[in-house]
Parts: structure tokens; sequence; C-alpha cells
């Protein structure tokens, strides 16, 4: 055991819940975790924590975890050393690869996998060795227009400007609640309490959302409620409003490409044709639009709840110009570029005219597979999908059309689960593999760098020893 695993100890690590990572303290007494707090010294949370971070210590301790290698065996399982689970997992593969080929062999990544920062590499590397083209991700279900209106815009999936809260006059939120979600896409530590301090100082705040949320109220702004899904005819008419208005910033005739194909694309979106579409009254929108323009420094983040939505990319595309037209991108107090970890944004860059194909079931982005394609690649495809291996997911309870889903999986060979938990897709698994927790790995806040106003990064070790026979899935 190492000197950082000392029995008796308080221990700081971080949340790996969400993108803030918020920092924690960990209380270890006879080489057991008996408490987490929030880090009241960690610089950057300064003693914030949630309750999802806090209640992380319920799953390290639950009982219900999946602590052994486990096969079935009928309609049961079997507990197996993990020597035999790996020789039987390979072997399983193995016969699949030799029957129907590579392609044969599909994974599906979960959420989770994404705040772990040696599980996506090595997964990746894996998945390669293996020479399989299919991969699936949750990431297609929630975020894949960011990172596909990012690359088209500034030529990079990892370039979101993120919303200088602290330093801004103006802001506009659309699809998010961060009072509960605390944040996607943006790691600011209690984003929360930011818009309640620059609400404080002055700031006009709008929620753009379908309902009032726990974000909105006298202490942050007013909720703007829309009609769901028409959030991109808001965006449009905002723009429109502004280039007819205020006008657009001086910076959009010095640098900016195909202007005028963008007014051309707002110009039939004029607030009283949007109106009764997304039912927001044309002079508020109006005001909105004025509002943004004018004040010295504005800010707009957009997330979930327009992410799954029909125009999740053109609205997020819309996003960005909003924040361009008024020049407010990448300045203090609008939309700023994270820099630090992705200084360049080297990792996420590709020509985006060059990154569709066309596939047995449409044309569709380079990268990871849409999940709702899952079950079609397994019943449907000319050279179907025969063996599964799912890392931190549960795609039969998170993917839609569960039946047909759970169809798919049971005319599977093999499906191979690695997770903290036998989950309903786990249920009609053959192996499972217990991987280990937060506090039983050394990791870093991966999922953050890049999406920070202000560049900051963490390592923690493991708190403790991992319990029973759990495994980092990097080893697996």
């Amino acid at each position: 055991m190492s000197d950082a695993l000392e029995i008796n100890r308080e221990v700081n690590t971080f949340c790996r819940v969400c993108e803030p990572a918020c920092g924690l303290v960990a209380t270890v007494e006879d080489g057991q975790i008996v408490r987490v707090r929030a880090d009241d010294d960690h610089p950057v949370s300064k003693g914030f924590a949630c309750t999802k971070g806090i209640a992380a210590l319920n799953i390290h301790r639950d009982p219900d975890r999946l602590n052994h290698p486990q096969h079935r065996v009928g309609d049961g399982w079997e507990l197996v050393a993990w020597d035999d689970a790996i020789r039987g997992v390979a072997a399983d593969l193995r016969a699949v690869i030799e029957r129907h080929g590579p392609q044969a062999v599909a994974a599906y990544v979960g959420n989770p996998s994404a705040f772990n920062t040696l599980a996506g590499p090595a997964s990746g590397s894996f998945f390669a060795q293996l020479g399989m083209s299919r991969y699936f991700s949750s990431g297609t279900q929630d975020c894949a227009n960011k990172f596909a209106g990012s690359e088209a815009v500034f030529g990079s999936s990892t370039i979101h400007p993120i919303p200088d809260i602290a330093n801004t006059d103006a802001l506009l939120v659309l699809g998010a609640n961060p009072r509960v979600s605390k944040g996607s896409f943006i790691s600011i530590s209690n984003m929360y309490r930011e818009m309640m301090q620059a609400s404080a100082r002055g700031a006009t705040i709008w929620f753009v959302n379908p309902r009032r949320t726990e974000s909105s109220g006298e202490r942050t702004g007013e909720t703007l409620q829309i009609v769901p899904g028409t959030d991109v005819f808001l965006l449009a008419a905002l723009i429109h409003e502004i280039d007819v208005g205020p006008g657009f910033d001086g910076c959009v005739q010095a640098r900016g490409n195909h202007v005028d194909d963008l007014r051309a694309f707002v110009a039939g979106y004029s607030a009283d044709k949007v109106a009764p579409i997304v039912g927001i009254d044309a002079a508020t929108i109006r005001d909105v639009a004025t509002t943004f323009a004018s004040v010295p420094r504005a800010a707009v983040h957009m997330s979930t709840g327009v992410n799954m939505g029909r125009h999740g990319t053109l609205a997020y595309w819309l996003v960005h110009m909003l924040s361009f037209v008024t020049g407010n991108l990448d300045r203090e107090g609008g939309n700023v570029l994270s820099v630090g970890f992705y200084a360049s944004a080297k990792a996420g860059r590709r020509d985006y005219s060059a990154g569709f194909v066309d596939g047995e079931f449409g044309q569709m982005r380079r990268g990871a597979l849409p999940g709702n394609l899952l079950a079609d690649h397994i019943l449907d495809a000319s050279s179907p999908v025969k063996a599964l291996i799912v890392l931190a997911g549960n795609p039969l309870f998170t993917i839609g059309g569960e039946e047909r889903l759970r169809e798919a999986f049971e005319s599977l060979e093999s499906i191979v689960c690695i997770d903290l938990y036998r989950n309903a897709t786990g249920d009609l698994a053959h192996w499972l593999l217990p991987a280990t927790d937060m506090f039983e790995r050394p990791d870093i806040n991966i999922t953050g760098l890049g999406l920070q106003s202000e560049p900051w990064i963490q390592w923690t070790d493991a708190v403790v020893e991992p319990q029973a026979e759990r495994r980092e899935e990097w080893r697996i």
C-alpha cells in the first residue's frame, strides 16, 4: 500500500459526476471511507459540492455493487476468477471474429467514461486492436450536435467558448437548469451562485425554457417560456433583429466569412414572424435582441435541452453567430475560448467537409455511431453485429425503443458489461466485469479541461484500494 493510502487520514479528491469537478475531502478510517464532504480550502470550488458528489460515497459502499467477475450459466450467474473471466471473454470475441469478422464486434460507451481519464484511451486502443468499426456512444444522444457545430465553425470539435458569467452584463441561457444539473460543457464551480452574483451586480439574465425551472427567479433572472423545439427560430430572430436594429459589431465585416449568407439565412425570421411559433411575443424578442447587442458585454450558453432537439446543431451554430455578431466572441464578459489544456485545440481538428460518410443506414458524421441505430446494426445490417462490449452504460434503458433493443440484445452471441452494477443491460449479458468507482482510482479532471473560463487542473490519487475484486477499466 502506498504512502497515500495510509489507514487513517483525510484525502483531498474531487467529484467526477459532472464538469465542475468540485473539490471533496474523504475521511478514511481503518482503510474504509467513512465520510465525504466539500473541500472548504479548494481554490476553485471553495467549499461547494452538490448532493450528487457527496452521495458518491453511498455508491462506493453499496452492497448491491458488482464486486466479482460473473459468467452467465443458463438463467443464473456464477462467480469466476479474473483470469478465467478474461480468457472466457477473449475466447468469445475471438470466436465471433473468426466466424464473422471484426466488424461483428461492436461497443457502446456510456457517459461516466468521459469522467475517467484512463478509460477512454484504453478502450479506444482496445477497440482499434480488435479492428472494430462500430462504436456507439451516449454522446450521440445528448451532445454530438456541439461537436459537429464547433467543428463546422472553428475547425475543431473541442472549441466551445465559455460564458464568462463573472464579468458579463447580460446572459442568455437556453435549455439548461444549472441549479439542478450544475452545468454541461462548462466547468464553473457552482454556476448558479455565479448567476446570482451576476444578477446582484446588475446583469440581466434570461432563461429560455418550456417551463420555469429552479434556476430562474428573483435572485437570477426571468424565464422566457418557449414552445419546445423552437429555440432555433428564436436564435435566428435575435440575430435578424440585431442586424436590422442595433446592427452587427464591426468585427463581423473585418473578420467574418459568408456574412451575407448568414444575413440571408435569418432574413425570413423576424420577431413578428417567429413570435407565434416560439410562444414569446415579438416585443420581448426585440427587447432581448437590443439589450444583448447594446450592453458592454454579453454571453450565451446552450445546453442539453436544445442539444437533444431536432435542430441541435443548427441552434449551436446560431449560438456561436449570436456571440460573434455582437462582438462578444472570445472577449471578457462574453464567450471566452478556454486556453490551457486545449491551447490550440489540436485534439479536435478536422476538415468538416470531409467528416461525413455514407453508411448502410444513411449519411452520417464520422466518429461514434448514433446510439439509436444500435438495434438496426444488430437486427437489420447486411453484416450484423454479433457481440457487444458495454462500458459504463445501460443502453437498454437510455436509448429509445426498449422492446426492439431487448430483441436485438437477446440475439447476440456475447455481451460483455464493464460497470459498477448489473444493470438492465447487464441482465442480458454473458459476462459482467466489476469496475472501480471514482474513489478507487487516480484521476485528473479531464472533462472540464477546455471548458473553463479560468483554466485549472487537479490530480487525485486513489482514496482507498479497490474493494473486493473491482478493477480499473484500463486494466480490464
